[in-house]
């Protein structure tokens, strides 16, 4: 990581006697985009409020450069227009009876900057987001991508040193979410910027992050890259969160080392599996639960055969396009596989299945 940017030191946080925040902890480097990604009510965007200054936390610190800008032991607490940090909502906080120039220069007429370096910033500013020939049109007859745009060039104009992002895209429909996701990355890596950015929607943490902190509870599960928390979550929280996961409930049989076998529950057959990074085995007997994400769930109508295959029945197929969803009865439980579009054909239909042995990880029951 670069030099942090923007470092957030055992923040806490309490509304009465709810604990919205505990101990929260990360850095930020310089040019990154660090996503707070979590449920509703997790306290991710209360770490955003406090890091922009808009709420105070009951304890740690907030430094921005090597400067302390919130303290609640040394009671220091800059206030948001001090520290040079941009936010976008939301709601994008259009004001209605302004023009698209006029809402993007007003956080440099509150700056009293002269009034040709406000009207060259606030052209720059919208040039960057495509909005340059909408600068005289009534904010409120733009679409809401425009708006959008427009929220993300006032918070640009003034050229600060970290963007925040609560939720920017959640109001768009899906196709201009995603072109919306597409822009902003390009934007970001065009011109270096460091984000924050608080999301619900892993689809977009995963696309747009360089790490991400899921967040459960008021408290950070775990910190990483997104194919790292992906690929080798720390706890069941994180591995579920993101994206979908196959769980198949069982018994541990032969260990070898870092792998064991497992004898699955209901006679649907074995699994040769690893236990997560930093986590042992179980021991011989106990009761696990094998998970792997869908995708890594090869499906064909051959019947099972050698290692890491099973066999099972169709009961129900959700064609998607590009892929067919299937419901798959394995033994005593019901999985989600996903399967090529010709597999909309195979339901009521014996399968066989074959679990990439290095996508298999352990979890205790």
């Amino acid at each position: 990581m670069a030099e942090s940017i923007v470092e957030v030191r055992s923040l806490s946080k309490s509304f009465g006697a709810v604990n919205a925040l505990q101990d929260v902890s990360f850095a930020i480097g310089k040019g990154e985009v660090f996503t707070l990604l979590g449920p509703s009510g997790c306290g991710k965007s209360t770490t955003l409020r406090i890091v922009a200054g808009l709420e105070d936390a009951s304890g740690g610190e907030v430094r921005l450069n090597g400067r302390t800008i919130f303290s609640a032991e040394e009671h220091i607490n800059l206030p948001p227009e001090k520290r040079n940090m941009g936010m976008v909502f939301q709601s994008y906080a259009i004001w209605p009876h302004m023009t698209v120039a006029e809402n993007v220069a007003y956080p440099l007429k509150l700056r009293r900057l002269p009034r040709a370096e406000i009207r060259e910033r606030v052209m720059t500013a919208l040039r960057l987001v495509d909005l340059e020939a909408q600068a005289d049109r009534d904010a409120p007859k733009l679409s809401g991508g425009q708006q959008q745009r427009v929220a993300l060039a006032r918070a640009l104009v003034y050229e600060p040193e970290v963007l925040l992002l609560d939720e920017p895209l959640s109001n768009l429909d899906v196709k201009l979410r995603e072109q919306m996701r597409f822009e902003l990355k390009v934007l970001q890596q065009r011109l270096g910027l460091t984000l924050i950015y608080v999301t619900h929607d892993q689809s977009e943490a995963l696309s747009l992050s360089d790490r991400i902190a899921v967040m459960s509870q008021g408290r950070v599960e775990q910190i990483g890259a997104p194919d790292e928390l992906y690929d080798r979550p720390r706890t069941e929280f994180v591995r579920d969160f993101l994206g979908k996961t196959v769980t198949l409930p069982g018994r541990i049989g032969a260990v070898n080392g870092a792998s064991a076998r497992v004898v699955l529950n209901g006679g649907a057959g074995d699994l040769v599996c690893t236990a997560p990074p930093g986590m042992a085995v179980p021991a011989s007997g106990s009761d696990v639960k094998v998970a792997i994400r869908p995708e890594r769930i090869a499906l064909s109508l051959a019947g099972p055969g050698g290692d890491n295959r099973l066999s099972g029945r169709v009961e129900t197929v959700l064609y998607q396009g590009d892929r067919t969803e299937c419901a798959v009865r394995v033994g005593g439980s019901l999985i989600t596989v996903y399967g090529p579009p010709e597999a909309r054909t195979m339901r009521d239909r014996d399968v066989g299945l074959v679990l990439a042995p290095e996508a298999l990880t352990l979890w205790p029951k």
